[in-house]
């Protein structure tokens, strides 16, 4: 990691990463001035899609026999380039290498009604709390043919100096098979997020604190995805596998495993 990764660390703070500073910052007092509105905009957009509450599910409804899953979820996020070119104009487009970011949470799913699903995400690790909720409504489920369903997804996060807010109103179009889902949907998601903190660091002259703060920064993405999930009823067990095409090319490949009642 290059020394001028922490002064961008703010915006980089989930990386965990860290260094010397580059002393020809330090004549800016705070990074309020250094980390450009594009480049909280962009960030905010990472964060906001790493932290995406992704249920796994197709548009068919869990039903009400039991209705009751509990699966894992690990997920792999494509950094998009406009991050890079970002840090790249800011002249620290070396500091940050990783392309591709991981993910897993915990989602709970149970069907409230005959053709409604609630769902719930958690994560918490080392100072990261990311939560996410869904709600589903089947609107159309012929017996021959495509089910048809709504959804509304919404995550929080809070990811060191980051929190974020996200809400995606999903289409879901799916045809459930004898033990298998496919399904197809479309996403449109409005993100606000906070950047806040404060680093100290060294520098020839001795320590010097920085500090940002920067608050209702608005960012938006959207995707289309494609899913199948497998049930083996006899064991209770469900896995699905999800890909996302990424409108601002946050592309995301994962995967969830647990078991179906």
């Amino acid at each position: 990691m290059r020394s001028a990764a922490k002064i961008i660390s703010i915006v980089l703070a989930f990386s965990g990463f860290s260094g010397r500073a580059n002393a020809e910052f330090f004549q800016v007092p705070s990074l309020n001035d250094l980390v450009t509105p594009s480049l909280q905009r962009e960030a905010v957009r990472l964060i906001g899609v790493l932290s995406a509450h992704r249920p796994y599910q197709p548009a068919t409804p869990l039903g009400l026999a039991l209705g009751l899953e509990a699966t894992l979820e690990t997920s792999l996020v494509q950094v998009p380039q406009a991050f890079f070119d970002e840090l790249a104009a800011l002249g620290v487009g070396g500091s940050f290498d990783l392309r591709t970011l991981p993910v897993a949470k915990l989602h709970v799913h149970k069907g409230i009604l005959s053709n409604v699903d609630l769902g719930a995400s958690y994560l918490g690790f080392q100072g990261v709390r990311i939560y996410g909720a869904d709600l589903k409504w089947t609107f159309l489920q012929p017996e021959e043919g495509p089910t048809w369903a709504l959804r509304l997804c919404y995550s929080q996060s809070s990811i060191r100096y980051f929190s974020t807010n996200s809400w995606s109103p999903q289409l879901l179009v799916s045809r459930r098979l004898h033990f298998a889902d496919a399904y197809l949907g479309a996403e449109y998601t409005a993100m606000t997020g906070r950047i806040r903190g404060t680093e100290t660091v060294n520098t020839p002259g001795g320590p010097v604190t920085t500090s940002l703060d920067v608050s209702g920064i608005r960012a938006r993405s959207g995707s289309a995805f494609l899913g199948l999930g497998l049930r083996l009823p006899v064991l209770g067990l469900k896995a699905s596998i999800e890909g996302a095409y990424s409108f601002v090319k946050a592309h995301s490949l994962g995967a969830s495993l647990g078991i179906s009642w």
